[in-house]
């Protein structure tokens, strides 16, 4: 049977993407902004492949009326599918106020191996466990992009983050950012048009570029508009 999608759009790059509707937060595949999906106005899907299809649409359009038609329709089925969420006043109570950040790193990795070394772990997972490790959760998202970007955590989907078990050795290696966009788009193109994104992470890669760089270059192509994501994990040319 196949799982709900809501559709909702980035507040930071205005572009609509999509996660299942038991997810809470995801990182946006155009800007890399985590997204928390119950701030965002959403529209739902009866599945992911259905979602894609209304992300490039309202991506293509802009969001416009359509956009707000689908909110509108699907308000209803939002209120049997996500009841209203209790508040937890502990985490209205979260202050950033830990002694060092050296200190609160340390927290983050080993809430970091402790949830996301073996398996990848949901955003929403770590967002719960942060006040247990005094961590302030705008904080911790603040460092997953930072983690990203330098190839310690990877994202094999946009609401889990995984960390590499090399990841300590690899930091310590010099690394050269390059843009391999031209590449990307060559071999995307020999594949017929669209990839898995850990496909293309391990293609380069096995050629000497580092992931970081192949990131990057993604990134830089989805807000160039020439490619877009029509599933989670996965990019297309357009």
């Amino acid at each position: 049977m196949s799982k709900p999608f809501l559709v909702f759009m980035c507040p930071k790059c205005k572009n609509f993407t999509s996660a299942p509707v038991t997810q809470k937060r995801r990182r946006c595949s155009y800007c890399g902004h985590i997204i928390n999906i119950s701030k965002t106005s959403q529209a739902v899907f009866e599945s992911g492949e259905i979602a894609a299809g209304a992300v490039r649409e309202f991506n293509a359009a802009r969001g416009g009326d359509k956009f707000h038609r689908a909110v509108e329709k699907s308000r209803e089925k939002l209120r049997e599918l996500l009841p209203s969420e209790v508040i937890d006043s502990q985490r209205l109570m979260e202050t950033d106020e830990s002694p060092s950040s050296a200190g609160k790193m340390g927290r983050l990795m080993r809430l970091l191996e402790a949830e996301a070394k073996d398996n990848p772990c949901t955003l929403d997972r770590l967002a719960q466990l942060a006040p247990k490790h005094q961590l302030n959760w705008q904080w911790v998202e603040e460092q997953i992009n930072k983690l990203s970007n330098q190839g310690v955590l990877i994202f094999p989907k946009p609401w889990t983050v995984k960390l590499l078990p090399t990841a300590v050795e690899e930091t310590q290696m010099p690394t050269t950012t390059i843009d391999a966009s031209k590449e990307i788009l060559a071999f995307l193109d020999r594949l017929g048009g669209n990839a898995s994104v850990t496909e293309i992470v391990e293609h380069f890669q096995n050629q000497g570029v580092s992931k970081s760089s192949i990131e990057m270059s993604l990134d830089r192509l989805m807000k160039r508009g020439l490619l877009y994501e029509p599933n989670p994990g996965r990019v297309s040319l357009v």
